[in-house]
C-alpha cells in the first residue's frame, strides 16, 4: 500500500519549510495532496534527495542516504563549511556534479 503523506508531513520529514515542499510540488507540476502526478509542466530544478519518475518527484535512496549523511555530522556539531568540506572529501556530487559549498549543504 502506498503512504500518502500531506505537504506538511513531507515538510516535516525533509526538515524544510511547508513553503519550499509546495513550491517544489508546484514546480513538479503535482497537487499539495499528491494525489496525481504529471499534470502540468514541470519547471526548475529537482531538490537534493528526489527524481522525477513518470512525472511525479520520487526520493532517491544515493542522495537520501546522503541527507541523512549530512544530517548525522551537523547532529555531531559540524559546521556547515565542515559539512560540505566532507562530502568534497568523499567524491560525493552534488545534484548538478558540482562541488558541495555550506549554501549548498544548508538548502
Amino acid at each position: 500500500m502506498q503512504q500518502r503523506l500531506s505537504a506538511r508531513q513531507i515538510a516535516l520529514e525533509l526538515g524544510v519549510s511547508h513553503s519550499t515542499v509546495l513550491s517544489a510540488l508546484s514546480a513538479a507540476g503535482l497537487n499539495g495532496t499528491n494525489r496525481k502526478c504529471g499534470h502540468g509542466a514541470l519547471r526548475g530544478q529537482v531538490p537534493f534527495g528526489f527524481v522525477i519518475v513518470d512525472r511525479c518527484l520520487v526520493k532517491d535512496p544515493d542522495e537520501q542516504a546522503v541527507i541523512r549523511l549530512a544530517r548525522q555530522l551537523r547532529a555531531s556539531g559540524l559546521s556547515l563549511r565542515k559539512i560540505a568540506d566532507e562530502l568534497n572529501r568523499r567524491l560525493v556530487p552534488t545534484k548538478n556534479n558540482g562541488i558541495w559549498q555550506a549554501n549548498t549543504v544548508k538548502k
